[in-house]
């Protein structure tokens, strides 16, 4: 009776397995892979299962363990099949990227039915016990990915398998592995271009039900991805294509198309190995569903199956939380520099009032005034600035009574003496108050004129030598700054710069006309540049008659300019009607530079067609192939 029961069992899992056969196989292809390779979530299905280098939704770790990588947030999602003949398929999976550590992933998949007769052997006939047993498979997988060279992810899941049929189970573990690729650039045709590769089973689980072992065959899947971006990133069309190869199994592919506008409504439609699949999503803030429908068995026998999942987005994207952190260090930056900046702005008022008080104890109170004044220019409210600068007006009004007096002692007229003393000391005072305001031209024009009535004062010497020193260091400054403003091409400031000098400069012949000659080199580098840009953009268009017009403009006002004169060469060729043939030594040159370039030697080619260009400076074959092989070397330099 024991050998009849359990001939019985099996005859139920042979049963079970051809239902499984047709389930997943479809076309003779029973046996030979997972029954969870229909895929966990209906945002696959929706693409014909195609997702393997682009797998975005909390089931990324079936379709590519490294393909994680593209999951930006949080997410979590439960998906439920419906079969047919009461078959379910339930998935439940969370995804965890993170800043620095990889991706995490856990699942947890599962298809079973009930329902199956359990039949005994009685006297050589099956014989129907009434008795009802339930089968179902399930798998817990565990799974990571990592980033480690710039594009390159790899990852992996561990899977832990578990089969029961009535009072028999069994387990069995495994091992996927997975590589994923996403193109570093930021333009053309490899712009938002994913590649991606796994092994299904690359350590194969081994269960046995009963007395019979089985090992779920190894399965090669390969895809590739892009996305078009529209509507300033909000919409999105996604085309992605797969395909895979088993053991002992032909190879299939995947192919799938999604369209999602404003990040919200999903459209989808892809082919699973031609057969027609299509599905939709609708996501408001953090809760998204997907609907995804195929014909996954014989269309003669079970009618298209259906899936619907669940996704929730928890917490902020990676490259949100990147930004945050950016924005974040910035500030912190940003707070750094005005600590600094602070902190240099008291340094500085600690040395001008240092300085001010050392000018003062020296009786020069032209440099104490200087030095008061730079205070308050920065601290308009600094109470010792105002106090000691208020001091040295005091000084020097009371150097201006002790001279007064030493004019008044001397044989003059009085009335002249009181005339000279009040003029001198109007202009003195006016001095001073344009020096503390750092206007130093109207400062000398003031002790100039006070001289004039005193030649011998000593304290007004001194302060036009100190005014004269100071409005030569504020020439000097100008002048420097306009050239920084040159060398970053910002010439509406350059030339504010220097006005401002050749105003301080008036009266001064010699230094006026140094300033002059920083103005007429800056309008000749204006205009060479004007001319030059003029050619570049004539030579753009293929214009070159009139590019080697501009060009030759340009080097009226800057002969020497290597770039200005290789263009103007190279735009003197091709305004020719009719390029001239190549013969000679520069054929026998251009041939052998050719081989080079085939042979991706685009240096070498370079330097041989140089070589020859050197001979026949205006041969446009030669030019264009100059051309070609610096953009081939820039290209491999980048």
């Amino acid at each position: 009776m024991m050998r009849r029961n359990v001939l019985a069992y099996w005859a139920g899992i042979v049963t079970f397995s051809i239902y499984f056969g047709v389930l997943i196989g479809q076309e003779g292809e029973a046996g030979r892979e997972s029954p969870f390779a229909i895929g966990a979530g209906a945002r696959a299905l929706g693409l014909g299962n195609a997702g393997i280098a682009f797998p975005d939704d909390p089931s990324a770790f079936t379709c590519n363990p490294a393909g994680m990588v593209v999951v930006e947030e949080k997410r979590a999602g439960l998906s439920l099949t419906t079969l047919f003949e009461g078959t379910l398929y339930n998935f439940v999976g969370f995804v965890y990227p993170t800043m620095d550590m990889g991706t995490f992933g856990v699942g947890i998949s599962r298809i079973g039915t009930g329902g199956i007769k359990y039949t005994k052997i009685v006297d050589g006939a099956p014989f129907d016990t009434g008795e009802k047993m339930d089968y179902w498979w399930g798998k817990l997988t565990l799974s990571y990915a990592a980033t480690f060279l710039k594009g390159l992810s790899i990852g992996f899941n561990l899977n832990v398998n578990r089969q029961s049929l009535w009072l028999y189970s069994t387990s069995g573990f495994g091992v996927d592995f997975g590589i994923h690729y996403l193109f570093p650039s930021e333009r053309g045709i490899l712009r938002n271009l994913f590649l991606g590769g796994m092994v299904e089973n690359g350590i194969s689980p081994r269960m046995k039900l009963g007395i019979k072992t089985e090992t779920i065959p190894y399965m090669i899947k390969t895809g590739i991805a892009k996305y078009f971006l529209f509507r300033n990133d909000r919409d999105r069309w996604l085309f992605l294509a797969d395909i895979e190869q088993g053991l002992q199994k032909r190879h299939q592919y995947h192919i799938g198309m999604e369209y999602c506008w404003d990040k919200s409504v999903f459209l989808r439609v892809g082919l699973d190995d031609g057969e027609l699949n299509f599905g939709g999503g609708l996501r408001y803030h953090n809760l998204q569903i997907d609907y995804g429908t195929s014909r996954i068995g014989d269309p003669e026998f079970f009618p298209r199956s259906h899936q619907f999942s669940l996704v929730f987005y928890i917490g902020k994207s990676v490259s949100e939380k990147k930004r945050i952190l950016e924005d974040q260090r910035r500030m912190e930056i940003q707070s750094r520099i005005d600590e600094r900046i602070e902190q240099d702005r008291q340094e500085q008022i600690t040395g001008w009032l240092s300085r001010g008080r050392e000018y003062m104890e020296k009786s020069d109170y032209f440099n104490a005034r200087l030095a008061f004044s730079g205070v308050l220019q920065v601290d308009q409210e600094n109470r010792e600035a105002n106090e000691l600068l208020e001091s040295v007006s005091q000084k020097d009004l009371e150097l201006q009574k002790q001279r007064q007096e030493e004019l008044l002692k001397l044989d003059r007229e009085e009335e002249k003496l009181q005339r000279d003393n009040t003029f001198i000391s109007e202009r003195l005072t006016e001095g001073l108050e344009a020096s503390e305001k750092r206007d130093f031209r109207s400062a000398i024009e003031n002790f100039e004129q006070a001289l004039e009535r005193d030649p011998n004062h000593p304290q007004i010497k001194k302060y036009l030598e100190q005014a004269k020193s100071e409005l030569l260091n504020e020439v000097n400054q100008l002048v420097t700054r306009a050239n920084q403003y040159i060398r970053q091409n910002e010439f509406a400031e350059a030339y504010r710069m220097l006005d401002q000098a050749k105003n301080q400069t008036t009266g001064d012949p010699n230094l006026q006309k140094e300033v002059l000659s920083r103005i007429n080199d800056l309008d000749a580098h204006v205009y060479f540049l004007t001319n030059y840009q003029q050619g570049v953009m004539r030579y753009g268009e293929g214009d070159y008659e009139t590019a080697a017009r501009y060009f030759k403009k340009a080097l009226e006002y800057e002969p020497d300019d290597e770039r200005a004169n290789e263009l103007y060469q190279n735009a003197l060729a091709r305004s020719q009607v009719e390029p001239s043939e190549l013969e000679g030594e520069i054929m026998e040159k251009y041939r052998k530079g050719i081989n080079l370039y085939m042979e991706g030697l685009f240096a070498d080619a370079l330097l041989i067609w140089e070589e020859a260009l050197d001979l026949d400076p205006h041969n446009v074959r030669l030019l264009n192939a100059i051309e070609d092989a610096k953009k081939k070397i820039e290209l491999y330099q980048q």
